[in-house]
């Protein structure tokens, strides 16, 4: 990812600053409701809106995840609450497994059979 940037970002920058080095001729630019026309640079009244579209945009984009970041950190919290309790279940069974390699063998009884139900007919 970090190798696009340079690709792609390197060229954008480099003719952004021919572009501002070739069109310094001011030019007038009006706003309405403002009276006097403003002059700057070509290059100003071009590359300033292209500017504030990308970091408007930026901050679109970022506004509308959100949702998602929010839910990816609940999960987050989720799984480490839930490794958390793997962790103390796997220390509780092996606590168990030594507890009982370390004691003799104790014979527990079987339960009785349990009689099959006798069924009655009239």
């Amino acid at each position: 990812m970090k190798l696009l940037f340079w690709i792609v970002g390197l060229p954008l920058v480099l003719a952004a600053a021919f572009f501002a080095v070739d069109n310094r001729e001011a030019v007038a630019v009006s706003f309405w409701p403002f009276a006097e026309p403003l002059q700057i640079p070509l290059f100003v009244a071009i590359i300033t809106p292209l500017y504030v579209g990308v970091v408007l945009g930026a901050v679109v984009a970022w506004v509308s995840g959100r949702r998602t970041r929010s839910r990816a950190r609940s999960e987050a919290r989720h799984a480490a609450a839930l490794e958390t309790e793997c962790a103390a279940l796997k220390a509780r069974l092996e606590a168990a497994e030594r507890r009982t390699a370390a004691s003799p063998a104790v014979m527990v009884p079987a339960a009785p059979p349990t009689p099959a139900p006798v069924l009655h007919r009239p």
